[in-house]
């Protein structure tokens, strides 16, 4: 029963803030607003992508780890930013990392 209450005030609490901001820019957002929220989703992937690529984890501690998954990782930036196109960009992604794993890196 405890963790139906938890799930319904954790909607409650999700529903409030969203119709708070909702009914307090009632109209269009300022354009200084609008231009930095544009700047949000490259953040927050950035911020999902970068741990995994650069840190490793050893005896509980997070060390700087330059293994395949970086340069796999720029590999796969630059075919997206040449393509566009997610498919070839997982593809390039993977096939650098399993060549430079296959070449020992």
């Amino acid at each position: 029963m405890t963790i139906w209450l938890t799930i319904l005030g954790m909607a409650l609490a999700t529903y409030a803030t969203r119709v708070t901001a909702m009914l307090a820019l009632r109209g269009e957002l300022a354009p200084w607003l609008q231009r930095w929220l544009g700047y949000v989703p490259a953040a927050v992937f950035v911020a999902l992508i970068l741990p995994p690529l650069l840190l490793r984890e050893q005896n509980g501690a997070r060390l700087l780890a330059l293994g395949p998954a970086l340069p796999a990782g720029i590999v796969g930036a630059l075919v997206a930013w040449r393509t566009g196109n997610v498919l070839l960009t997982i593809i390039g992604g993977l096939l650098a990392f399993w060549a430079l794993r296959w070449l020992g890196m």
